[in-house]
């Protein structure tokens, strides 16, 4: 027995799933990560990053929570532009089975006004503090209004 689709109902089939995979979520941002937020990483570091007022920017680096290493900030950022808004250390399921001790380090800051900033982190623990060869992660910072055209 074959059953035939008309080719109109395929393609109205076609567009529904796929509205409903984009509408459900189909992003590559980490969970409690806003939809506009701007992600870095390691290959980022000494990297430029433009924001607009009130954007979040996400580091992502990998630490060991069990060594109670973990990115802090070195020098104190200029909060009237950028604001650290909390840490969290995260594992993958598979991270987790196979008894890994590095997981993802996200460290959220806001926008806030207009100006030039520079986020310097260093990988550290309490005990030790900063110490020879400690690795350090630089981003300069600008946060702009957007132009006009990006608003509409």
């Amino acid at each position: 027995m074959t059953i035939e689709f008309p080719l109109r109902h395929m393609a109205a089939t076609l567009v529904l799933g796929v509205s409903i995979f984009l509408s459900t979520g189909c992003t590559n941002m980490p969970q409690g990560v806003s939809q506009g937020a701007t992600i870095v990483g390691l290959a980022d570091s000494g990297a430029l990053v433009r924001l607009a007022p009130e954007q979040e920017l996400v580091v992502r680096l990998n630490a060991n929570r069990a060594s109670g290493f973990q990115w802090r900030i070195d020098k104190s950022i200029d909060q009237t532009v950028l604001l650290a808004d909390g840490s969290k250390i995260s594992m993958t399921s598979q991270q987790r089975s196979r008894g890994d001790e590095v997981g993802t380090q996200m460290l959220r800051f806001i926008a806030q006004q207009p100006g030039r900033t520079r986020l310097n982190l260093v990988y550290t623990d309490l005990k030790q503090g900063i110490v020879e060869g400690t690795p350090k992660y630089t981003v300069e910072v600008i946060v702009a209004p957007k132009p006009v055209a990006e608003q509409q």
